[in-house]
């Protein structure tokens, strides 16, 4: 059995290596946990191969302990590893100042006009009327409607 136990070993160790791998390659996933707790009883079996026989209590506190442990390292390496996302919602006061492109022409006096910023379509207004193509500075908005301008009367008054 002492064999058997540190040839399990080894590949419960090769696994937990191979997912931690595949955890650092695709953040996310969440799989430190789990690799933390295949190597530490990986290296159980080899180092103390009749261990689960002899003294099971022994082997579960282990393995607990692997498992705060993997959890508790987890937290640090993910934060280093996890790219920072850009918020999901966009609003009106975070669009303020950030240049669009109109895809529906903007005329005066309605909300017709569209303009696509940050891989978004919104609503439109302008006191002059702007052509689709135009690149166009957020001056403000209500709800989901943008105050646009076109980026060129924007660099103009600075």
């Amino acid at each position: 059995m002492t064999d058997a136990s540190i040839y399990l070993g080894a590949v419960l160790m090769v696994v937990g290596i191979v997912v931690l791998v595949v955890d650092v390659a695709h953040p996310g996933l969440f799989l430190l946990i789990p690799a933390a707790v295949l190597v530490a009883v990986g290296l159980m079996l080899m180092v103390v191969p009749g261990l689960f026989q002899t003294n099971p209590v022994a082997a579960a506190l282990i393995l607990l302990a692997a498992g705060c442990g993997g959890g508790v390292a987890a937290i640090p390496i993910y934060q280093r590893i996890a790219p920072l996302q850009s918020p999901i919602a966009s609003t009106v006061g975070s669009l303020t100042g950030a240049k669009a492109v109109v895809t529906v022409p903007v005329t005066p006096g309605n909300i017709k006009g569209k303009v696509r910023i940050r891989g978004e379509i919104w609503s439109a207004r302008s006191d002059a009327s702007i052509a689709a193509g135009t690149e166009v500075v957020v001056t403000g908005g209500e709800g989901i409607i943008l105050n646009v301008a076109p980026a060129s009367d924007a660099k103009e008054e600075k």
